[in-house]
């Protein structure tokens, strides 16, 4: 068979064409061994495979527990989410935030407050509390108060809490900055 160029010079039929101009692709992409590819690929799949088995496979099940943790975590407040609902729906989202937040704090940062009983069910109280390296533990804070107190809290919070997405309906934040803290 003459060369793939040879054919296409001498303007043979037109099937012979085609064939050229098929011949002349697979040379300039590369596939002219497209055989040794694919079957270097199921050599890859064959041996990736049983790697991405033991890896991905504790990866859902790992997933899966927490998932299943924090629904009985809700499960185990679905009283007191019924209760908030039948009074006001934004107390029932709030409950509901509330309690995801609460579970996600106790699963992935076994978050605890010391002296909650302390802080009063009506009235002022003032709370002094440390972030330390994560700001987002207000939210843990703030839930944690909304479920054990059934009040929200006015607060002072840090620049990165305004960034977040996703603010708990009723909260009352102030940035920490001296002007607005004062007056």
């Amino acid at each position: 068979m003459p060369n793939g160029n040879d054919s296409c010079v001498k303007g043979q039929e037109s099937g012979s064409y085609l064939s050229c101009m098929f011949h002349l692709w697979e040379e300039w992409i590369g596939l002219g061994n497209l055989e040794d590819y694919l079957n270097y690929l199921d050599y890859l799949v064959w041996v990736f495979t049983p790697l991405a088995v033991v890896f991905i496979l504790p990866l859902f099940i790992l997933l899966f527990l927490y998932l299943s943790i924090l629904f009985l975590h809700v499960y185990k407040r679905r009283i007191e989410l019924k209760e908030a609902y039948s009074n006001n729906p934004w107390d029932g989202a709030r409950k509901t935030l509330a309690t995801l937040w609460d579970g996600h704090a106790a699963i992935w940062h076994g978050y605890e407050i010391h002296g909650l009983e302390k802080i009063p069910d009506k009235g002022p109280a003032l709370i002094v509390y440390y972030h330390g390296a994560i700001p987002i533990d207000y939210y843990y804070f703030l839930a944690k108060v909304i479920i054990h107190k059934g009040r929200t809290c006015h607060s002072v919070a840090d620049h990165f809490l305004f960034k977040l997405p996703g603010k708990l309906v009723g909260v009352i934040l102030k940035p920490g900055k001296k002007q607005v803290c004062l007056y």
